[in-house]
């Protein structure tokens, strides 16, 4: 009997240790997912749409540059609909409307952030009912480098909202919606 609770013992001891050395690798984000392509690195992309049946979109991710000269972002493609580049713009009266563009350029040995209130990959015409566990196929075309495919991950919109505020000159924090 003294034998059968030194095996537990010793057993329940490894365990631990086990899942002590494992957890770290549980804490990594499950949506820092990174795409490369000849210096070009896309990481945490990720889609926020406005409900499960949302017709328009936003797409978001930081793409890295390692190459000595600019690359440029010349066409997105989606399966689910219809992607644009485009770019919002706050005019003087405070009020934020978009911008067409037909390519984006990222710097030589530079990063540019797509993001709310800034450069993103609007869709429209969305033909899906969107879900946080499935991954969104989006082909991202440079005009030297060739193609990219990259998964986005559905992000709430509500916890996009919260993350996302904007300092205004009368003092207060204002939630936006992009």
């Amino acid at each position: 009997m003294k034998g059968c609770a030194i095996i537990y013992f010793l057993l329940k001891k490894y365990i631990f240790w086990f899942f002590l050395a494992a957890f770290p690798v549980c804490l990594i984000p499950v949506n820092a997912a990174e795409f490369e392509l000849k210096g070009i690195t896309v990481s945490n992309p990720h889609l926020v749409v406005f409900g499960k049946n949302a017709k328009s979109g936003a797409g978001y991710f930081v793409i890295s540059n390692k190459n000595s000269d600019p690359v440029i972002l010349k066409k997105v493609t989606a399966d689910f609909g219809k992607a644009m580049l485009h770019m919002t713009h706050v005019d003087k009266k405070g009020v934020a409307k978009m911008k067409h563009l037909e390519s984006i350029a990222v710097p030589a040995n530079g990063l540019l952030k797509l993001e709310p209130g800034g450069i993103h990959i609007m869709f429209v015409n969305i033909s899906i009912e969107f879900n946080e566990s499935s991954k969104h196929l989006v082909t991202l075309v440079f005009e030297e480098q060739g193609s990219l495919d990259i998964d986005l991950k559905l992000k709430s919109a509500k916890k996009s909202r919260k993350a996302h505020k904007h300092k205004h000159g009368h003092g207060h924090s204002q939630k936006h919606d992009h």
